[in-house]
């Protein structure tokens, strides 16, 4: 059986850049401002919620779940505010409904997102430490029992060879569970 180590991702710059969270968040009121604008152009019959969550996705992305529920709460009160005495409800009561929905809908995305980075995170640290080990180590799914992944020294020296043939190896070895709650191995071979 010819197994494929994965490599770790190439170094990350950050999806939208380097920038302060004061930049980023700046740069998202700025952009829902700019919709604002186009969605108050194009009226009330022409929704145009969905594209508030390109600065809403943008701020939490950079600075977290709390900055983007922010910058969710501030798109949907400027929404609000440009199109309060333009629905054509008779009863408020369905306009406020149509905001509230608006909102949660931000909030959803919000909350997926800021799970999403925090498992990316938490996955490209748990790479740079294995890279940055002096000895082969690699980590074993032991329900398939295949190598999923190695640093550097692994994949030079070891590429290619099966966790059967690996775990014959004297090795140092921690039992942990992935994300899905599937047992792993991680083992740092000896010299």
């Amino acid at each position: 059986m010819n197994e494929q180590v994965a490599r770790p991702a190439p170094a990350a710059t950050g999806v939208f850049g380097e920038y302060s969270p004061a930049v980023t968040c700046a740069a998202g009121v700025i952009l829902v401002l700019a919709i604002a604008t186009i969605d108050r152009l194009t009226g009330y019959d022409l929704h145009l919620g969905i594209l508030y969550l390109v600065p809403i996705t943008m701020v939490t992305w950079a600075c977290g779940g709390k900055w983007g529920l922010g910058i969710g709460v501030v798109a949907t009160l400027v929404w609000v505010a440009i199109f309060r005495g333009e629905h054509h409800y008779a009863n408020s009561f369905f306009f406020y409904w149509d905001a509230t929905v608006q909102f949660a809908i931000f909030a959803i995305v919000i909350f997926l997102l800021s799970r999403l980075r925090e498992a990316v995170r938490g996955h490209e640290l748990s790479l740079s430490v294995l890279e940055k080990l002096d000895a082969p180590a690699y980590v074993v799914d032991l329900q398939r029992q295949e190598v999923l992944l190695g640093n550097r020294e692994f994949r030079a020296a070891f590429e290619g060879k099966t966790a059967e043939e690996l775990a014959r190896r004297p090795a140092h070895e921690a039992r942990f569970a992935l994300a899905a709650g599937k047992p792993a191995l991680l083992r740092i071979l000896k010299p």
